[in-house]
């Protein structure tokens, strides 16, 4: 920061000396002969000179705001030109005021100097010491302007970069707060490096009753780290609140990443998901330090190192979804932390390794604030700012009530409605036209875990429906002779024609709490039943047999090529 005052100061001040060659000083001498000498030797050194010989002529001039500097004579026909000087300092508070005088009162001198006068030329005049003390107040003063002037301009640069900081941490903490939820058993500590913090733990409750929880580091301090946060906490968030798997949600913060983030910038984190319903623990370390497993009795049992990288430096097709899979009654705590709490930290004179942190850590791993505190205390530059300190404490136990204790708010549609989507030749073919579907269904807010089903369920019956139905190709023939299946399935897309169709309908009953999906089309169908009881050991027909276990009716009318599906919710 100072160096950047420095530099603003230079260019400044460079600019306006280039700018200011021709100076301008006001004379005030009753003596002609002195007055035409004097301005002589000015006006040599390329000095422009205003004439006054009475303080009244000097007043005139007071409406000259380019004057840089005032040669007054002490004593004038209409007075003493003190009275001049505090009416000289309040309109040009910056020129230098010097006194010619031909008497040496040095009580008279004193005062002089405390008005505010730079200096004193005694007479008789020597007009080259005169001329080249004039220009040496006038470069002076100059230069004092032009400091002046930088310093105006710095501190108002400034004051507009608090004012854009104030704005950015009301947006960083407005985030933070809106979307972060405390949950009891879930005890973190954190200290910033400044009024910025590129350290994040942020934990929300998925529809299905898990809980998921991240812990990130950014790159850099401050402002710079914050603003890579932002994306990730709200894409952590709206994924969650989907219901999405936490792979699926490391997936979406790489692509927001990409998306918004410079690539020079990544998230370091650490994903945690607790499931009762299978009683397990599941834990992703991409780039962090090592998480440690403590049993019921705070035994160190266990260490989750960083096997992934850090969120951004890889392709998002590249990251890994490998989870470290835990059962939960087998642990009592979890502690994880940023790299900020153990990162140059200096103990009995020794340099911490990231053994002694993490046996430092484990002394006390549900003491939070204690350990945050203590490892603060053995920076190896205690006075300087150290990096942003994140440390976190899971008590399963306390979680496992708590999360047991939490009904999931199962969200039920309201109201009933039907609809009906009829597809036309190449329009058969669209891949998207499912998921669309789906989507439609999730704005009535049914949950992820229902809309999986129906998108399972509708996506085989449509592509039986198309092969089988439209295109009449018998599913027997991929087992047989693939190639042929393919060759078979390309030549009959090719004769599609709008006289061929698929009808899909959605009707939802609310008071039977049911989905009716019916999907018919204009070919010769298929036969269901052979379908259906194929072992999972055939590679062709399973598709039916999982469709038959996910719904809980499952009718075919063959005189209508019709399927009927019925999902209870």
């Amino acid at each position: 920061m100072e160096q950047q005052k420095i530099f603003l100061t230079w260019l400044i001040l460079r600019s306006y000396l280039a700018m200011n060659k021709i100076s301008k000083v006001l004379l005030l001498e009753d003596n002609a002969s002195t007055r035409l000498i004097v301005s002589k030797a000015l006006q040599n050194k390329g000095i422009e000179v205003v004439l006054a010989s009475t303080l009244e002529e000097v007043r005139q001039c007071f409406a000259d705001d380019s004057i840089k500097l005032f040669l007054l004579d002490v004593h004038l026909p209409d007075g003493m030109s003190d009275e001049l000087i505090p009416q000289i300092r309040q309109l040009y508070p910056m020129a230098p005021i010097l006194m010619i005088t031909a008497e040496y009162d040095s009580a008279h001198m004193a005062r002089l100097f405390d008005a505010g006068v730079k200096d004193f030329i005694q007479k008789p005049i020597l007009p080259l010491l005169l001329s080249n003390k004039v220009q040496s107040f006038l470069d002076w003063s100059e230069v004092e302007l032009a400091l002046f002037r930088a310093n105006e301009n710095y501190l108002s640069i400034m004051q507009e970069k608090e004012q854009e900081e104030a704005l950015a941490f009301f947006v960083y903490d407005h985030i933070l707060h809106t979307h972060s939820h405390s949950i009891e058993g879930v005890n973190v500590a954190t200290l910033s490096s400044g009024r910025f913090c590129g350290d994040i733990l942020i934990s929300a409750q998925s529809p299905n009753g898990n809980l998921i929880i991240m812990l990130g580091d950014a790159t850099g301090h401050g402002m710079a780290a914050a603003i890579t946060i932002y994306p990730m906490v709200v894409t952590f968030n709206a994924m969650v609140a989907k219901g999405l798997s936490p792979g699926a949600i490391l997936r979406e913060l790489s692509d927001k990443h990409s998306q918004t983030v410079p690539s020079n910038r990544f998230f370091a984190c650490i994903l945690i998901e607790i499931c009762l319903s299978k009683n397990t623990i599941s834990i992703w370390n991409g780039g962090m330090p090592n998480v440690l497993i403590f049993d019921n009795n705070k035994q160190l049992i266990d260490k989750v190192p960083a096997k992934n990288m850090a969120i951004g430096i890889l392709p998002t097709n590249d990251i890994s979804t490998k989870f470290d899979t835990y059962p939960i009654e087998n642990i009592g705590f979890i502690s994880f932390f940023s790299d900020g709490l153990i990162e140059n930290k200096c103990n009995n004179n020794k340099t911490l390794c990231f053994e002694d942190a993490y046996a430092l850590i484990a002394e006390c791993p549900t003491e939070t604030e204690y350990t945050i505190t203590r490892m603060r205390a053995m920076d190896v530059s205690p006075m300087s700012n150290h990096d942003d300190m994140t440390l976190c404490c899971l008590d399963l136990g306390i979680l496992r009530n708590e999360l047991s204790s939490s009904p999931v708010e199962k969200p039920f549609p309201k109201g009933n409605f039907a609809f009906n989507f009829e597809l036309f030749g190449d329009a058969l073919l669209n891949d998207s036209f499912t998921l669309k579907m789906i989507e439609l269904l999730e704005s009535y807010g049914f949950s992820p875990s229902f809309c999986q089903r129906v998108f399972t369920v509708s996506t085989e019956l449509i592509v039986n429906s198309v092969d089988h139905g439209i295109l009449n190709i018998q599913s027997n023939l991929k087992k047989s002779d693939f190639i042929s299946y393919l060759d078979d399935r390309n030549a009959a897309i090719k004769k599609l024609n709008d006289s061929q169709r698929i009808t899909v309908a959605l009707s939802w009953n609310q008071f039977e709490k049911s989905l009716l999906l019916t999907v018919s089309d204009s070919g010769n169908g298929y036969q269901i039943k052979t379908e259906t009881i194929q072992p999972d050991t055939q590679a062709h027909g399973r598709g039916l047999s999982i469709v038959n276990t996910l719904c809980n009716s499952l009718v075919y009318d063959q005189n209508t090529n019709t399927t009927l599906a019925t999902l209870r919710y």
